[in-house]
C-alpha cells in the first residue's frame, strides 16, 4: 500500500529532481519496503547515505533497511 502511494506521486512528478534522485537511492536497496513513521519535519534531500523525499515539509513514510531496521528521519 505504502509503495503504491509512492509510485502514485512519482508517475505524476516523475520531472522533478527530488524524485529522481530519491528513486536513485531507493533502487540501491535489495528489497523495497516501507513503514509509516510518526510526521517528522524534513526538507527533501541527501540525508546519509540515502535521499529524503518530503514535498508537503513532512517524512510520513520510511523506507526499511536491508536488515529491516528504520534508521533515524533526517538526520545528518
Amino acid at each position: 500500500m505504502e509503495a503504491g502511494i509512492l509510485l502514485l506521486y512519482s508517475l505524476f512528478a516523475i520531472n522533478d529532481k527530488n524524485v529522481k534522485n530519491f528513486l536513485v537511492e531507493a533502487n540501491k536497496h535489495n528489497k523495497i519496503e516501507y513503514q509509516f513513521v510518526k510526521a517528522t519535519s524534513c526538507k527533501s534531500g541527501p540525508y546519509n547515505k540515502s535521499y529524503v523525499l518530503a514535498p508537503t515539509g513532512k517524512v510520513i513514510l520510511k523506507q526499511k533497511s536491508n536488515d529491516g531496521s528504520i534508521g533515524e528521519i533526517c538526520s545528518n
